[in-house]
């Protein structure tokens, strides 16, 4: 995920950084909205007795899980590979306005914890 040129126009790095950014919180955002939905279905199947069902609303959840914890990993390898051609604030402030949840699983607060450390 490099912040690197691609093709023969020449792009801005801030400008190519603020999209890989911003690529990355709605991706992270969109796999959360997912996995909400996967908790959901597998509370309601839980007590099902149709074991299969079962089985395979859990399976969607350990899935979405892991993917959602993959996404945080890009979000925040992202954000400190934008912290090289991009203002902090400005960094923040991005991910504050595609994210304006107040939990300590928001882009903003990932995002801020991966530039603090």
């Amino acid at each position: 995920m490099s912040l690197s040129q691609s093709g023969s126009a020449p792009i801005d790095p801030k400008t190519e950084a603020r999209r890989l950014l911003t690529e990355a919180i709605t991706s992270y955002l969109q796999l959360c909205k997912d996995l909400a939905a996967a908790t959901e279905r597998a509370t309601a199947m839980s007590s099902s007795t149709d074991s299969a069902a079962r089985r395979s609303a859990y399976q969607t959840l350990t899935e979405l899980g892991d993917q959602v914890r993959l996404a945080q990993r890009r979000l925040t390898n992202t954000a400190r590979q934008a912290r090289k051609v991009m203002p902090l604030a400005e960094i923040e402030d991005v991910a504050k306005k595609l994210d304006k949840r107040d939990t300590t699983e928001s882009a903003a607060v990932l995002v801020k914890a991966a530039l603090a450390g």
